[in-house]
């Protein structure tokens, strides 16, 4: 028999109210996958960092207990060649571009709160990918704009991003 403690959710905190990650199903897990190599391959010539599941520690609505996780992100060399060692761990900003993959169970109140909190501190672009209906809500600074599953990615907040947004639903 496994722990108990292995099944326990990441715990992220919208200043300061607890909200735990979804545990991601295959269909999450796969379009998470997509996305990290679509990243990887447009960043290829920009440099930087790509991960999954990356905290960030935010100070949002003036709550230093702000600390979100998204299911991808970048961050540029630049910005992270300005933190220490301890501090590149979990950057006290939000990464240049954040990336949530939608589960079934996520409120969308949270989710919009997210993505206006990576905008407000550091993001140029920020991501709500959801499967269920194979669209991908981008955020800017500027607003939001929805991709169909037909259509090509591409936003001036981050012009290096490109892709066809029906690839992040491949094989799912």
């Amino acid at each position: 028999m496994q722990h108990a403690a292995l099944w326990e959710p990441e715990i992220e905190y919208l200043a300061g109210r607890e909200v735990p990650k979804v545990s991601p199903r295959r269909a999450h897990g796969v379009v998470q996958a997509n996305v990290v190599q679509i990243v990887q391959r447009c960043a290829r010539e920009l440099g930087g960092t790509v991960a999954t599941e990356w905290r960030f520690a935010i100070n949002a609505d003036g709550d230093p207990r702000t600390s979100l996780v998204p299911d991808v992100a970048f961050l540029s060399n630049e910005r992270l060649a300005a933190l220490d060692e301890e501090a590149r761990e979990e950057p006290p900003f939000a990464p240049d571009v954040a990336i949530e993959v939608r589960s079934p169970s996520d409120r969308i109140a949270d989710v919009e709160w997210k993505m206006a909190a990576y905008l407000a501190h550091g993001a140029l672009l920020a991501l709500d990918v959801i499967p269920a209906d194979r669209v991908v809500r981008a955020f800017t600074r500027e607003g939001m704009r929805v991709f169909s599953e037909g259509e090509r990615f591409a936003s001036d907040a981050a012009p290096w991003l490109q892709f066809n947004a029906r690839d992040a639903f491949c094989n799912i």
